[in-house]
């Protein structure tokens, strides 16, 4: 299979994964409901945000932004995610510096795939097949299809039980982990880093996705 990369799928994936702060309320990812129809109902909101043309304007731009973080603040633990991308190193960080690294993790994220949402094309629809549910304990695995230029894109989406709310922790399209990508890149910093040095250069990477941002925050 030819590997996709950010496109349609790429937006949709950060819509419902990246984009962060807002928040819209707690109700619609309840235990009460399964995994799956979490994760069907992430995916509902994120098309309809995306299918939603919002004009050029920044103003319209921003507006259509925050309804994208919105949603990810609803469906996505980001101090799992953050926990799961340092690995062993989290343990290092004091309570204070967990704190700012997931802040940090956070505005990473935006900064980084936000772009995605902005290029979009809304008014084209996107077939979404939802094949597989599975749950050990706190934990489960939900496997979809986006169908993308003919073909079938596996994505799947990794959840914990947070209190009594299933939450995505990690995104996984056609095999590449999002915490296992940032894992990577993380560990390779912090072995030879001091944590303070770490959290440095994570500000001054965030500091200049913003500083190139169209819209900045």
């Amino acid at each position: 299979m030819k590997r996709m990369g950010w496109g349609r799928l790429g937006a949709l994936a950060a819509c419902t994964l990246t984009m962060f702060l807002g928040g819209l309320g707690v109700a619609t990812a309840s235990a009460q409901k399964s995994p799956m129809e979490v994760i069907k109902n992430a995916t509902d909101r994120a098309l309809h945000v995306l299918q939603t043309c919002p004009g050029g304007t920044p103003e319209n731009i921003k507006a259509r932004r925050e309804a994208a973080r919105a949603i990810a603040e609803d469906y996505v633990d980001f101090e799992e995610a953050g926990k799961r991308t340092l690995g062993r190193h989290w343990k290092s960080l004091s309570p204070e510096q967990r704190t700012e690294f997931i802040h940090l993790f956070k505005d990473l994220l935006y900064f980084t795939y936000i772009g995605k949402v902005d290029t979009y094309t809304c008014g084209q629809g996107d077939v979404i097949r939802y094949d597989e549910e599975r749950v050990e304990g706190r934990f489960a695995l939900v496997k979809t299809r986006v169908r993308y230029q003919d073909q079938d894109v596996p994505v799947e989406y990794r959840m914990i039980l947070n209190g009594d709310r299933w939450m995505v922790y990690d995104v996984v399209i056609e095999g590449v982990s999002y915490v296992n990508n940032y894992r990577s890149q993380f560990d390779s910093i912090l072995v030879n880093r001091s944590v303070g040095d770490f959290l440095d250069s994570l500000r001054q990477k965030v500091a200049e996705l913003e500083k190139n941002d169209r819209l900045g925050s």
